[in-house]
């Protein structure tokens, strides 16, 4: 076998490797817990909420041209999606625990009732899904050419060592994602308040006013996922409200 056909027989493996993994990371998407709201009428932020969501944690859905990934791209890609898996199963778990214990301790009836989570909570099956794509990926590096392989392993350590240890806002994806998450578990509760002042004043009580930023940033966010309350305005006196912890 020649020196040429050898180069090109290995250019198309790499590139036949680099798209299984691009189909089979993209199969994942429809194990995405979009079932967090079930089939049911909400409002048009709520969707767009999800969306938000679905875009921070799939980046792949972002990615026009897989034949241009290199393999440590995509062991990048693969590294950031398993860990993101991981960390927003252990997120979403810990908000139900608090839900819980705010629901049992809380009078509120515009509280939203912690025991409707679980029920809404399917990151298992994506999770689960991750875990055997992530193996499907890392058993077929093995039969790639050394460079490619280790080039996946290197992109693939990088991304996945970078789970956050907290779950503290901005250190998955943006800064907007854990308000993003609260937005749609407690769509509900966000719903029956009077303004976005009063939503502003919500999170600055659970996540801080550094974490949450000003006002401003808040009506930015809700413009962007068309979240309105009453017509443009200087709010009223906010009301004093419990909310989910």
């Amino acid at each position: 076998m020649s020196g040429e056909r050898t180069e090109i027989d290995f250019e198309k493996h790499r590139t036949e490797w680099l798209k299984r993994l691009a189909v089979e990371l993209e199969k994942t998407q429809q194990f995405f817990p979009t079932v967090i709201l079930p089939d049911a009428e909400y409002p048009e932020w709520v969707r767009r909420v999800e969306g938000e969501v679905a875009g921070v944690l799939l980046p792949v859905a972002k990615v026009k041209q897989v034949d241009a990934l290199t393999p440590k791209q995509m062991g990048a890609l693969l590294g950031h999606s398993c860990a993101m898996a991981v960390w927003t199963l252990e997120w979403l778990f810990e908000k139900v625990d608090e839900a819980e214990v705010e629901a049992q301790n809380s009078t509120d009836e515009r509280e939203l009732e912690a025991e409707e989570i679980p029920d809404k909570l399917r990151f298992d099956k994506w999770y689960v899904q991750m875990r055997r794509v992530a193996k499907i990926a890392l058993c077929l590096s093995v039969d790639q050419t050394y460079e490619d392989m280790s080039e996946f392993l290197v992109g693939y350590s990088n991304a996945f060592v970078r789970k956050p240890k907290t779950f503290k806002i901005g250190e998955m994806g943006s800064t907007s994602f854990e308000i993003y998450i609260f937005l749609l578990l407690f769509w509900r509760f966000v719903n029956q308040l009077k303004s976005v002042s009063q939503l502003h004043q919500v999170l600055v009580k659970i996540f801080s006013a550094h974490r949450v930023g000003d006002l401003k940033r808040i009506e930015k966010i809700c413009q962007r996922i068309g979240l309105h309350y009453r017509k443009p305005g200087r709010p009223k006196k906010a009301e004093i409200i419990q909310t989910p912890a």
